[in-house]
């Protein structure tokens, strides 16, 4: 896809304003903005070179095979039961945010070297990014856990009684929406950042991933 811009110049067309200005542009002291034009023109071609570009297809490789690893690497490390959605969610082993950022840096190492300004951009880029998987994506899942704790316990146990030593039934309760205590607290997610290991499982498989789509292309 091509982005095509062609300007324009028209003087004679009328130009509106005070005679201050129509005299300007009769002398050419004063030129109309140009007009511009443009148009998209789609290549086929084009868009078959996508498949030559090796930071994409590095980041891409990457990600997927992580997401597709997770369900076993949930059932060999963490002995959970196998689930292939899994498979489309966030967290678990290994990070693929971690290995997608870590494959397109190295892309770039590769082609431009380790002193482009662009390698730098990814590589601060990167470590954002696990930083963040690790740090407040992390904690949101250990809130998310503790939340939900305290919803379970309220469900076996929904009778409430406060400091004065007042009970109230929660599940009974109607909220100021008209739906019960139990209706409005719906199960969070708790599996959604990753642990130091899992991002550091992450960055060597986007690294060794790059190295073998550079090795075949």
């Amino acid at each position: 896809m091509l982005l095509q811009c062609s300007a324009s110049n028209n003087a004679s067309a009328p130009f509106p304003g005070s005679f201050f200005f129509k005299t300007l542009l009769k002398y050419n002291l004063f030129k109309k903005p140009s007009h511009f034009t443009c148009f998209f023109k789609f290549d086929l071609q084009e868009v078959a070179e996508i498949a030559h570009n090796k930071v994409l297809i590095a980041a891409a490789a990457s990600a997927a095979i992580g997401q597709l690893s997770k369900p076993f690497t949930s059932v060999i490390l963490y002995g959970e039961r196998f689930d292939f959605k899994s498979a489309i969610q966030a967290g678990g082993f290994p990070s693929t945010h971690s290995s997608s950022v870590v494959a397109a840096a190295t892309s770039l190492a590769l082609e431009r070297g380790f002193s482009d300004s662009i390698f730098g951009v990814t590589v601060v880029y990167a470590g954002l990014i696990m930083y963040d998987a690790q740090g407040v994506r992390r904690e949101v899942g250990n809130h998310a856990k503790v939340l939900n704790e305290v919803v379970m316990k309220k469900k076996s146990n929904p009778i409430d009684c406060n400091c004065e030593g007042e009970c109230v039934n929660m599940l009974s309760t109607e909220s100021t929406t008209g739906r019960s205590c139990e209706e409005s607290a719906p199960v969070l997610k708790e599996s959604i950042g990753h642990t130091e290991v899992e991002v550091v499982a992450g960055a060597f498989l986007g690294f060794l991933v790059t190295l073998v789509v550079y090795f075949i292309l």
